[in-house]
């Protein structure tokens, strides 16, 4: 099990996952969750910053970790969402975000079950 801060920052991930998933299941799907539905969007793109807030916090305590517990994401990635939420706030490409909830956060979830059950 990893130490307790590791593992907060984990289930922080784990936390913010789950509550996009559910939104966007409560919407009908990504496209209607971020493209007719401005709440939700707005919430979705909070929860995406907690996301990479807890990354960024995981290299912050132990450079690579994340890499070593839960590997095969791009936790460089995860920790850059971010930025390009806040910094493209007024221009955001929404088909990033669609392809985030589509493509990658089922993996990110999995690998952080994973570093939670194994170490």
């Amino acid at each position: 099990m990893p130490s307790e801060r590791v593992a907060k920052c984990f289930r922080d991930a784990l936390h913010a996952i789950g509550l996009v998933q559910r939104w966007v299941a409560e919407a009908g799907g990504a496209d209607a969750a971020i493209f007719k539905d401005a709440k939700t969007r707005s919430a979705i793109e909070r929860q995406l910053l907690v996301l990479s807030e807890a990354a960024i916090r995981l290299d912050k305590l132990d450079p690579g970790i994340a890499a070593r517990l839960a590997p095969g994401v791009d936790w460089a990635g995860v920790r850059g969402i971010g930025n390009f939420i806040r910094h493209k706030y007024d221009d955001l490409d929404t088909t990033v975000i669609v392809d985030v909830i589509r493509n990658r956060l089922d993996e990110i979830h999995i690998a952080c079950e994973t570093a939670l059950r194994d170490d």
